[in-house]
């Protein structure tokens, strides 16, 4: 093939990031890639696994005065996030990516980079590869389909993994060493209604110009909730006047800010004029509160009807439990500052057959704490006779404060950068929650280069911090083998 880098170090970690770049593999499309590590592997007569779902275990003897330590496991994903631009044409199934490098800077043409979670597997490639280091005994985990709900991790033999000490390359930048990811649950609550013939005067609700965002990351910004927003005013407004509801909805995925809300209701007769002023107070009051963190809410309302609307019994349960609904941020960490320990989100309401459901997201970095908040929402759900089902849990990496790994880790880069490392959390799901609730004990630090624009075709990485990631890989590697 032709390669596109030149000229830069490390020359063969570029080389095998090209050449898996050339293989497609987006999410749930990893059989290719599969394919490739195992042959890697085998050519160089090293252990290897490959399961049912895609996920590759590779194994590599210590170098020598190394085979008795405690082994180390090197961990990363296959796949990568399929976005591309509308004008550019690529067929995610068989296309390989267009690499293009401007300055210091490694980017894709009009698609995703992949360079989540390419850098870990070409590190862990090219550390395979080279016979002079000095390391432990290695077993390099690289996991199908994390971008779609950690579901690789989630299925591996973890019989396969003896080690007991993890160096996770999924997590940038460069400087910042991962100490703690949140799991987490969906609450799906289920209000079920029947249609009764729809009379009174019908209104028309729409919540728009929120910001939005990942309700991991961006839920200590306490942006507006369009779900909680509209609660709120259906709420203030059934004060006052008796309704039914006709139809709602709001937001799309449980994982993100919902930025929109739509419900239509049917008032009582003569009573529509003032559910209009009450809504209108009711935007005034959170338009106040939100001013300096989601300033541009917009409650739009307009005339509208119905033939057929939801039962009064159903209409005041989605209106009690739309206001009552716990969200947003539950508990800040004291460990980590800056760190959201636990927070919900009411990401997604909709109308089913018979029901209307919402979906709750719940994160913590503690699995006693999303289980507790998880219970607290089927509590109350159960209590205003809805249904409640607790399902998708993935475990935390909660944060250890005598972490053996991130000492080293930090120490090593200290040595070699004359800077001293911070400590990250993220308050989202990692395959790094996954292994330590599949192999208690498990020892974890997270490395990576300075990158940006992931799951969009603006990704790059810093072809430079690259370089220095790598070589901080290949000296916490050196430093295990002093360890005992």
């Amino acid at each position: 093939m032709e390669y596109v880098i030149h000229g830069r170090e490390p020359a063969d970690a570029l080389r095998f990031f090209e050449e898996i770049s050339a293989i497609p593999r987006a999410s749930r499309n990893e059989a290719g890639i599969a394919a490739y590590m195992k042959k890697f592997a085998e050519d160089r007569g090293l252990w290897v696994h490959v399961d049912e779902n895609n996920n590759v275990v590779i194994k590599k003897p210590g170098s020598p005065g190394c085979e008795h330590l405690p082994p180390v496991m090197l961990q990363g994903h296959l796949d990568i996030v399929p976005e591309k631009n509308q004008d550019t044409v690529h067929d995610w199934e068989k296309d390989g990516l267009k690499l293009q490098v401007k300055g210091d800077i490694l980017t894709a043409t009009g698609t995703t980079l992949g360079c989540d979670d390419g850098y870990a597997l070409s590190y862990m490639l090219a550390v395979l590869d080279r016979k002079d280091l000095r390391h432990p005994p290695l077993e390099c985990v690289m996991t199908a389909m994390e971008e779609v709900g950690l579901i690789g991790a989630m299925k591996i033999d973890p019989s396969l993994i003896t080690a007991r000490r993890m160096i996770g390359m999924d997590a940038g930048g460069e400087g910042g060493f991962l100490a703690s990811s949140a799991g987490g649950n969906y609450v799906f609550v289920r209000v079920p209604f029947h249609y009764v013939e729809g009379r009174g005067d019908g209104l028309s609700i729409r919540i728009r110009g929120l910001d939005g965002g990942h309700s991991g990351g961006l839920i200590h910004m306490e942006k507006g909730n369009s779900n909680k927003i509209l609660g709120r005013i259906l709420y203030n407004v059934s004060k006052e006047c008796l309704f039914n509801i006709a139809a709602i909805t709001g937001g799309f995925k449980g994982n993100a800010i919902p930025r929109e809300a739509d419900c239509v209701i049917m008032v009582q007769n003569g009573m529509a004029g003032r559910a209009r002023e009450i809504i209108a107070a009711t935007e005034q009051e959170i338009a106040r509160e939100l001013a300096f963190s989601d300033k541009n809410l917009k409650v739009l309302v307009d005339t509208a009807s119905a033939d057929k609307m939801l039962n009064l019994e159903a209409s005041r349960k989605i209106v009690h439990l739309s206001h009552v609904l716990p969200n947003g941020v539950m508990m800040r960490s004291m460990a980590i500052e800056g760190l959201t320990n636990a927070s919900l989100n009411v990401g997604v309401v909709t109308m089913e057959e018979g029901c209307v459901k919402y979906e709750i997201t719940v994160r913590s970095a503690e699995d006693s704490l999303v289980r507790s908040i998880a219970e607290v929402v089927a509590d109350i759900a159960e209590t205003a006779g809805a249904e409640v089902e607790i399902t998708g849990t993935y475990p935390a990496f909660s944060f250890d404060p005598d972490s053996q790994m991130r000492r080293i880790a930090m120490e090593v880069y200290q040595a070699q950068s004359g800077k001293e490392g911070k400590v990250k959390a993220v308050h989202g799901g990692t395959e790094a929650g996954v292994f330590r609730g599949l192999l208690p004990g498990l020892d974890i630090v997270g490395i990576g280069p300075n990158s940006g624009g992931a799951h969009t075709p603006e990704e790059w990485v810093d072809l430079c911090s690259y370089e220095r990631a790598f070589n901080l890989l290949l000296g916490i590697l050196d430093r295990l083998c002093d360890e005992q």
